[in-house]
């Protein structure tokens, strides 16, 4: 290809661009809403599916749950209350005696009525 020839080409396609008379208003607008129209449908499609599937889900997880049966959860309850342990966290503040003070101080009775004295 000559230089005169890639100008002609150049000099065509940019006359054909300048011929060209832009999109009418309406025309764009219309085109707009469409394909506004089209991505909402898309959208309202899709969050039904992915609701349905989360439904599905759930169910499935409770009908499996329910099948393991209700004595499990006994069981369960059950390991956890025989094996672990609590103790408060000033405990390893507190001095260890070997005496238990419930046992070992006698206290005198305690009463109940409220004329004979304090109640303990």
């Amino acid at each position: 290809m000559s230089h005169n020839d890639i100008r002609d080409v150049l000099r065509n396609a940019l006359e054909a661009v300048h011929k060209k008379d832009p999109p009418d208003f309406d025309e764009v607008w219309r085109a707009a809403e469409q394909r506004h129209q089209r991505s909402r449908r898309r959208y309202a499609t899709v969050s039904g599916i992915a609701a349905a599937l989360a439904m599905i889900a759930v169910v499935a997880g409770l009908w499996s749950s329910q099948q393991a049966g209700i004595n499990d959860e006994y069981f369960i309850a059950d390991s956890l209350l025989n094996s672990t342990q609590w103790s408060a966290p000033s405990d390893t503040l507190m001095p260890q005696y070997q005496i238990d003070i419930y046992q070992e101080i006698p206290f005198p009775m305690e009463s109940t009525d409220l004329y004979e004295g304090t109640l303990l």
